[in-house]
């Protein structure tokens, strides 16, 4: 009989281990089967049949549709209010010479910025939360932010009141270094999620609550806002 490539051999019907197949063992051509073959390649401690995975990338699928998400809005993101509106500046590093921007909030009335942002549709359109990163040029004390939002569908306006306001303290340790706050608790943002709206966030420093003794212009350099999804994509 003719050799003939693999190729060409007739397809083979399912397997059922009692097959004859060629092996090289220790510089020998042996044969053996496809049972034994299986049972050396798995592990010993193996003992799972195909039908232990079905479901298996669905389930991974899912898995990898959850989860929390981390969007950066940077001071840059914001934009101060002509009355009432933090100062936007720059945080120079004397020995890097680095120049970072940020809003400047007084300690002695209460200043805001706001930011406009898109969240992905993948958004569960539940609570969301904020962590601020902020630094001091120097005083000593603490701070306390306040962050507000709401959700702006489509024919809203663009006025709508926010919703109710969380707060995040952190006390000033060193001058001229990165503050990363604490998480806040829930955020819940007034309005209804929908597709194609945007999230307006108010970030204000709470200088007349008795809780805020920084003596210095707080200087915010951003804030990570979290939430999650509940889609592996935006389609």
């Amino acid at each position: 009989m003719p050799a003939l490539p693999i190729s060409q051999l007739p397809a083979a019907a399912a397997l059922d281990g009692t097959e004859l197949l060629p092996a090289v063992q220790n510089g020998a051509t042996v044969r053996t089967t496809a049972a034994d073959l299986r049972a050396g390649l798995a592990e010993a401690a193996h003992r799972h049949a195909p039908a232990d995975v079905t479901g298996l990338p669905a389930a991974l699928a899912a898995t990898r549709a959850l989860g929390r998400r981390t969007l950066w809005v940077p001071a840059t993101a914001l934009t101060a209010p002509t009355t009432g509106g933090a100062a936007a500046g720059t945080v120079e590093s004397a020995a890097s010479g680095a120049v970072l921007p940020a809003l400047d909030f007084d300690p002695d009335a209460e200043e805001t910025a706001h930011a406009l942002l898109a969240l992905p549709r993948a958004w569960d359109g539940g609570a969301l939360a904020v962590q601020p990163l902020w630094t001091a040029g120097s005083g000593a004390g603490e701070v306390l932010w306040s962050v507000g939002g709401a959700m702006l569908g489509d024919g809203d306006g663009l006025d709508t009141p926010g919703g109710v306001a969380v707060t995040v303290s952190d006390t000033l340790t060193a001058p001229d270094t990165l503050h990363a706050a604490g998480e806040s608790a829930p955020l819940t943002p007034s309005g209804t999620p929908a597709p194609g709206g945007l999230l307006r966030l108010t970030v204000a420093r709470a200088a007349a609550d008795p809780a805020d003794t920084l003596d210095a212009d707080a200087r915010l350099l951003g804030l990570r806002l979290f939430y999650r999804v509940d889609a592996a994509s935006d389609d």
